[in-house]
């Protein structure tokens, strides 16, 4: 189902940055030599009988970070094309298969599917197939991606409160600035675990790494612009959400292409110290990808792992 791989040598146009976290945090451990961050979504859905595999592999692959020559940054995105009235995963947005479908239109495939992986935007495959994941993301992880430094940002010029959630800084530089490409950031949380009571994957239990509740367009880089530097208002966490588990995501994505161009993570505590005592924010933008307290519900047709 792949397509052809485009050549990783573009990727040699971004430069390293040096990573910082907030200054309340303690600086991180330094990570090996040679380790590149990767970006590597997997669209997945508790109603997918295939799925159960390619989750529980990318939560390994994350939690043991063992891929030569990569620093293994995941996202899982539930797709709601599998929900059914006899279950309909809490986790799925009619948002993630819109994202997935934009790849899709990008890398000229027939149809949607899961579990799909997608990695740095580059290379898609069966999301289950590991030697292919292993692979493709040692491989782009020694391709140079620029580094998201992902800072929180003074409230306000005149110093006085204001409603809604904190602000965050998303700073980046020496980027490739053939096209234009967007800015996102998402709010991701570690450490899930699903027990699924209806549907094709009745009576399973499986963990969960990094599922995305919250995925918003921070901003967007014109054409020709390597430095930027935007401010994003981040929504509260939610109710049942443990604020130690959640983790920021920032990444600059090529509109047309859809490759990474630059990428970045830090845990929420570390650069948002009060996260938990935090305001509950205003409604969610246009700009938001998905509402953190929906769940999708668009009953879907897919059978055998494909979207018709």
């Amino acid at each position: 189902m792949a397509r052809g791989v485009p050549a990783i040598a573009l990727l040699a146009m971004a430069t390293v940055c040096a990573w910082a976290q907030a200054p309340q945090s303690p600086p991180p451990a330094p990570k090996p030599a040679g380790r590149g961050p990767v970006l590597v979504e997997l669209f997945t859905s508790e109603g997918c009988p295939h799925c159960p595999e390619a989750d529980a592999m990318l939560e390994k692959l994350y939690a043991d970070q063992s891929v030569e020559g990569a620093e293994i940054i995941a996202l899982e995105e539930h797709v709601d094309y599998w929900d059914r009235p006899e279950w309909v995963d809490h986790y799925s947005s009619p948002a993630f298969t819109q994202r997935q479908q934009g790849y899709a239109d990008a890398m000229d495939l027939d149809t949607l599917y899961t579990p799909q992986m997608v990695v740095d935007g580059l290379v898609e495959f069966v999301g289950n197939n590991a030697p292919r994941a292993r692979a493709t993301i040692s491989a782009l992880g020694r391709a140079p991606l620029a580094a998201v430094r992902i800072l929180p940002a003074a409230a306000s010029a005149d110093g006085k409160k204001r409603a809604g959630g904190p602000l965050l800084r998303l700073e980046a530089r020496d980027l490739p600035h053939e096209a234009s490409s967007d800015v996102y950031l998402v709010l991701a949380e570690d450490k899930l675990f699903s027990r699924v009571k209806g549907g094709s994957n009745a009576g399973e239990s499986w963990p969960h790494s990094s599922i995305a509740h919250w995925f918003h367009l921070a901003g967007k880089i014109p054409a020709g612009n390597r430095d930027f530097s935007v401010v994003a208002e981040l929504a509260a966490p939610e109710p049942g959400w443990r604020v130690e588990n959640l983790r920021l995501i920032a990444f600059v994505q090529e509109e047309d292409t859809r490759r990474i161009l630059a990428l970045g993570s830090a845990r929420l505590a570390d650069v948002i110290p009060q996260a938990g005592a935090v305001p509950k924010a205003a409604a969610n933008s246009s700009n938001d990808l998905q509402d953190p307290a929906s769940g999708g519900t668009r009953a879907g047709s897919a059978e055998g792992g494909s979207r018709p």
